[in-house]
């Protein structure tokens, strides 16, 4: 059937909706990453390519051609991590998932709270709809009801756990000592511990709420899609933990997502928690 006879039927409507929707979904996947200058260029070398066609270029073209094919692969390989993010968040299943109870989360908070205080070093991941199941595999499956003094003997200064990761999938600890992806070498955070990386990098990967707290300045921080949080009080740690796994607000709501960052003091590889996590 014509939306107007003899010219453009519903098919073809269709067919241009649906290519318009995933341009703007693939968009959506790379904003916001170092990806997005990456399409940009591609986009110039597009233009320069489709110019030399009609120019009858044909050395320019051939040339133009051929590192196109040899570029392609440079990008698969060059930008896997971030081919990898793209991927896992569209098979995220769209269901609300389960977070920790209300005292459960309340735990987790104080627990953080009382860490900091004492600038004992700590990283905790809450697992949302991106199962965790790699990254607890590589630490202790424990598999224990959340509780504040628990969550402190783990993270003790020379505990043997100490300098990993905690997993947390709804209101139980499935894991301790696990190791955490890096933050990408772009740059952004270099200036941070290695804690406080590794939080960033598991939030780059997955949508976990991942909580960092540091032993040297005694702060508490949030580490969510890649980016890291300013320092937080127990109030509005509390606050921003409510909002991001029962309220689920849009990303660039929080607070934290707009408020400058407090560079983190450097420390030697193996600083920060002496580990990779």
């Amino acid at each position: 059937m014509s939306l107007i006879p003899g010219s453009v039927s519903l098919r073809d409507v269709l067919d241009v909706l649906l290519v318009a929707f995933l341009v703007y979904q693939g968009y959506l996947l790379v904003v916001g990453t170092r990806a997005v200058n990456v399409l940009r260029g591609i986009v110039v070398f597009a233009g320069v390519w489709a110019a030399a066609e009609l120019l009858g270029l044909t050395t320019l073209s051939y040339i133009l051609g051929r590192a196109g094919t040899v570029g392609l692969f440079a990008l698969v390989v060059l930008f896997q991590p971030e081919l990898r993010a793209a991927l896992e968040r569209v098979g995220r299943p769209r269901g609300r998932e389960t977070g920790p109870s209300g005292a459960a989360l309340q735990d987790l908070a104080r627990a953080l709270e009382r860490l900091a205080e004492r600038k004992t070093g700590a990283l905790i991941a809450i697992e949302r709809r991106t199962p965790l199941g790699e990254y607890a595999a590589t630490g202790v499956q424990i598999d224990a009801v959340i509780s504040v003094p628990f969550l402190e003997a783990l993270f003790a200064r020379n505990a043997p756990l100490h300098d990993g990761g905690v997993i947390v999938q709804g209101s139980r600890v499935v894991a301790a000592g696990c190791l955490f992806p890096l933050q990408s070498s772009d740059g952004t955070y270099r200036r941070y511990g290695t804690r406080h990386r590794a939080a960033i990098g598991l939030s780059e990967v997955t949508d976990a709420v991942v909580l960092v707290a540091s032993e040297e300045r005694g702060s508490m921080r949030i580490a969510l899609a890649g980016r890291l949080g300013p320092d937080l009080n127990g109030t509005e740690l509390r606050e921003q933990l409510r909002a991001l796994l029962y309220d689920r607000p849009v990303l660039g709501d929080l607070p934290f997502t707009r408020r400058a960052e407090a560079p983190e003091p450097s420390r030697a590889p193996g600083g920060e928690g002496g580990g990779p996590a």
